[in-house]
């Protein structure tokens, strides 16, 4: 049986970072699903929070994504995910925080204002002005690409990559959209769409479309803290 137990919700696109995470560095894991609209007791024994991701490794608890991500690549030093140099390391950090810090409120803005449509018009002008920022402080300046950081994956393309797979139902349900000139995130996104991480973890289409649209019936569910 592996050492590390992954907690998952297979909806939570904070939980697929963690799996795509292990999957690129081959870290091999047991993943038991949590359901989190309907808790069993042991869950909430185990997570202090009550939120996925969570890992079990060595008996130890370690929760939230980015925690777990970097925890991770500290324990297993192959297939590296974060560069060597302190300075690129600091530099997908930051990525990697512009992701949490700015670009994530302003797409959990465009759910939480959904029938506000005065909001909605500026919640779209913001979401479109966080990828231009991608675009252009980041894929253009970062290197040749493909990836974020250049030529290798990083954590900071695995903290996007969830997110933007849900993009279609953002753009479907509220009108978000992709800035034309973003050339280069466009580039990524396919090639991410390609890596076995991604088609290990993806859900359809349908499949989120259909989570969002929950959101006009029931109250929204918690699945995670960054």
């Amino acid at each position: 049986m592996p050492d590390i137990e992954l907690f998952s919700f297979e909806a939570c696109p904070y939980a697929q970072r963690t799996r795509m995470m292990m999957i690129e560095k081959e870290i091999d894991f047991s993943l038991t699903e949590v359901d989190l609209y309907n808790k069993p007791d042991w869950w909430k024994e185990l997570s202090p929070h009550g939120k996925v991701p969570l890992i079990r490794h060595n008996s130890e608890i370690v929760y939230e994504s980015r925690i777990i991500n970097e925890y991770l690549e500290d324990a297993f030093p192959a297939h590296a995910l974060l560069p060597a140099d302190p300075m690129p390391r600091a530099k997908a950090r930051i990525w990697i925080d512009y992701c949490d810090s700015y670009l994530l409120p302003a797409l959990h803005n465009l759910i939480a204002d959904r029938n506000d449509e005065e909001k909605q018009i500026e919640n779209r002008k913001t979401i479109a002005e966080k990828l231009s920022f991608l675009e252009h402080e980041g894929f253009r300046k970062m290197g040749d690409g493909p990836f974020i950081m250049g030529e290798k994956i990083t954590l900071a393309d695995l903290q996007y990559m969830p997110f933007i797979e849900r993009f279609p139902c953002y753009k479907e349900l509220w009108g978000a959209k992709i800035p034309e000139d973003c050339i280069f995130l466009r580039r990524w996104i396919e090639t991410m769409k390609e890596r076995e991480s991604h088609k290990s973890t993806v859900n359809t289409l349908d499949f989120h479309m259909e989570r969002y649209q929950r959101y006009d019936q029931t109250k929204p569910v918690s699945h995670a803290q960054n």
